[in-house]
């Protein structure tokens, strides 16, 4: 179902499928890339892991989580409406805007959760991102509102949602604000932006070391059983070590066995990512609009 049409194409609704109990991946395409969110229910909260690029996007999350096992019962105990019964926080992998425009349709939530550069992003690429949006494409974002993270952390965060655990994760590379969230009890870790198949978006070239030694430690993890990056397919480490030999490679100078059969997004993606961070190079920049600006290290 399409919910606007604009002139890169319309904002579609997501598909809903259930990955394990309490934990339901929200999919769809945008532009030229698929982009995936998740909704996490425990016994005591839920939360949104990004929340997509329009609000019209996240207009079911609520109802998913009515509907996850347990939830009417608790509603019925305290008098409230089943889709008002768990507290619900949202947190941002990153700023970008597929991730991060579709929180004001949420409503009220209890907190907003980012690493620390996504605040500052909310006070710059991000508002402008969206005023240049809505001026080449009148009409389609007039609905979203820009909700900044109200929860900030540099490292590592925690929050329990009762029976399952979320461990965020700074894992700057993408964007400076890039993090995973790793579910212990689960052995699931949510990469957004951090793993991407067939290649990931690279932004700036000194990022990239950083990078390919973060993501080693969670390719050697034996507790991660199932990666879910926020574009390309859900699977296990191998993911991980596919992203990590791309970062690798591309620093080296190595190439694509067969450009061919990548779409036109990621021919245009690679191409650019080894003029940013091939060998001698040492420039900025993102294809996919929106991204942060560069990593100055503090």
């Amino acid at each position: 179902m399409d919910v606007g049409e604009g002139a890169r194409g319309p904002v579609n609704a997501p598909s809903v499928r259930t990955l394990r109990p309490g934990l339901h991946l929200l999919e769809a395409e945008v532009e030229d890339f698929d982009v995936r969110a998740a909704v996490l229910v425990g016994t005591e909260r839920a939360v949104v892991w990004d929340t997509l690029a329009h609000p019209a996007q996240m207009e079911g999350v609520r109802r998913i989580v009515a509907a996850a096992g347990g939830v009417a019962g608790r509603s019925a105990a305290v008098g409230r409406s089943a889709e008002a019964s768990l507290p619900l926080t949202v947190v941002y992998s990153h700023a970008d805007w597929d991730h991060a425009w579709g929180t004001c349709a949420l409503g009220d939530v209890e907190d907003v959760v980012a690493h620390a550069w996504s605040e500052r992003r909310f006070r710059s690429d991000v508002p402008e991102e969206l005023r240049r949006r809505q001026a080449e494409e009148p009409g389609l974002w007039d609905a979203v509102r820009l909700v900044p993270p109200t929860v900030l952390f540099e490292r590592t965060h925690t929050l329990d949602l009762g029976g399952a655990t979320l461990e965020l994760h700074a894992l700057p590379g993408h964007t400076p604000d890039c993090s995973v969230c790793f579910v212990p009890e689960w052995g699931v870790l949510l990469a957004g932006d951090t793993v991407e198949t067939p290649l990931p978006v690279v932004n700036e070239a000194r990022a990239v070391a950083e990078w390919a030694q973060a993501l080693e430690r969670w390719r050697d993890d034996a507790r991660v059983a199932t990666v879910v990056p926020a574009h390309g397919p859900v699977g296990g480490r191998e993911l991980v070590e596919h992203t990590l030999r791309y970062l690798r490679g591309l620093a080296a100078g190595g190439d694509l066995a067969d450009l061919s059969a990548l779409s036109p997004f990621y021919r245009e993606t690679h191409r650019r990512n080894q003029e940013l961070a091939g060998p001698g190079s040492g420039r900025s920049a993102g294809p996919r609009a929106g991204d942060a600006p560069a990593n100055d290290g503090s």
